[in-house]
């Protein structure tokens, strides 16, 4: 039985659902033939562990309601969860670009990798997906590589939603990379929990277009990338979570290494310019996505999580499936992270060493 997300983010709509084909299990583990009543219990227990959560009142209602899921000492693990992110919701410092250093690698290609607040790649190969015969017999095969190489992970807060950060002169994610000699084509995703935004940025082999690409995985993404509608891309792109340590209540949240369908009641924007494609995610739309992403994110230091991306195969000449991307970040210190403007430049000469030069 797989555990699966929900809609988006590893964390989208959070209802209970199964995607197409009834293969992945949304927020769910679904046994013999009773997938509803499964699916309600589950979403009970997901929807009361983020009512505790969020619960400010120690009358013990909430913990008493939570006596028909857990345990006695999950309950006991959860309460210390919960006073954990309470101790540890500090507000970052204020600041419009990376200028003066200590914001930590977000936004910066050369600081790729490490163990403790840092982002790195992943391999393809480390996941299962749909396999070529999939259709008649459900097996999933594991993954070739991943197509797309992770170039940049960046993470800022801002006053204002920054739907196209592609195009946002005070984040300059991307033409940090353009500036730096870097042309290939490259996806862009954007995940929009203000006032936090966390962005992953992947390039493309130049190899891989519709006519040239060796397999199925690849032919499926160069139509994704250049000739699918939206309402297609959204019905097609799945992400699989894996959170390779941390809180088990955030275990318990997310689900685990299970693909699920990213737009899944909750909007994808597209944004597509100069070789570049944006996947914009609107976390903030689904009040249940919020409420889950922001636990989450209080609890960054305590994670280490990876996110990959893939398309859904849905006839024989689609399969097997294929890593289009992923990214892992581990133990983020979100006091680390900066403040931007998306009105304002950055002053380049007096920008920090590790970023490229004109």
């Amino acid at each position: 039985d797989d555990w699966g997300l929900s809609t988006a983010m590893g964390a989208s709509s959070f209802k209970a659902c199964v995607s197409r084909e009834g293969e992945d299990t949304c927020w769910a583990r679904v046994r013999g033939s009773n997938h509803d009543d499964e699916e309600r219990r589950v979403e009970d227990e997901r929807n009361n562990v983020l009512d505790f959560m969020d619960d400010g009142d120690d009358s013990g209602v909430a913990r008493r309601r939570l006596t028909r899921f857990f345990t006695i000492e999950q309950i006991d693990d959860l309460d210390n969860f919960k006073h954990q992110l309470e101790d540890s919701n500090k507000k970052a410092p204020r600041a419009n670009t990376l200028i003066g250093g200590g914001y930590g690698p977000w936004g910066i290609k050369e600081q790729k990798g490490g163990d403790a607040n840092s982002w790195d790649d992943v391999r393809g190969e480390d996941y299962q997906v749909r396999g070529a015969s999939y259709l008649d017999d459900k097996k999933k095969v594991t993954s070739a590589p991943r197509i797309g190489e992770l170039l940049v992970v960046d993470l800022f807060q801002s006053p204002t939603d920054i739907a196209n950060v592609a195009a946002c002169v005070g984040a300059k994610t991307i033409q940090r990379l353009r500036r730096d000699g870097e042309q290939r084509r490259l996806v862009v995703l954007n995940f929009r929990l203000s006032p936090l935004q966390l962005i992953a940025v992947w390039a493309i082999p130049s190899n891989i277009q519709a006519d040239t690409a060796t397999c199925p995985a690849e032919r499926l993404f160069s139509k994704f990338f250049h000739d699918m509608s939206d309402e297609e891309r959204t019905k097609r792109l799945k992400i699989i979570p894996k959170i390779l340590q941390g809180p088990w209540p955030v275990k318990k949240l997310v689900g685990q290494n299970c693909p699920a369908i990213l737009g899944k009641g909750i909007p994808i924007f597209y944004f597509s310019a100069d070789n570049v494609l944006e996947i914009s995610v609107s976390i903030a739309a689904s009040s249940a996505a919020q409420r889950i992403s922001k636990i989450m994110m209080r609890a960054g230091s305590a994670l280490d999580l990876e996110l990959v991306l893939l398309l859904e195969g849905w006839d024989e000449e689609e399969l097997p499936e294929g890593i289009m991307g992923g990214l892992r970040i581990a133990h983020a210190e979100l006091t680390t992270v900066r403040w931007i403007d998306p009105n304002e430049s950055e002053l380049d000469n007096n920008r920090p060493a590790g970023l490229p030069t004109e």
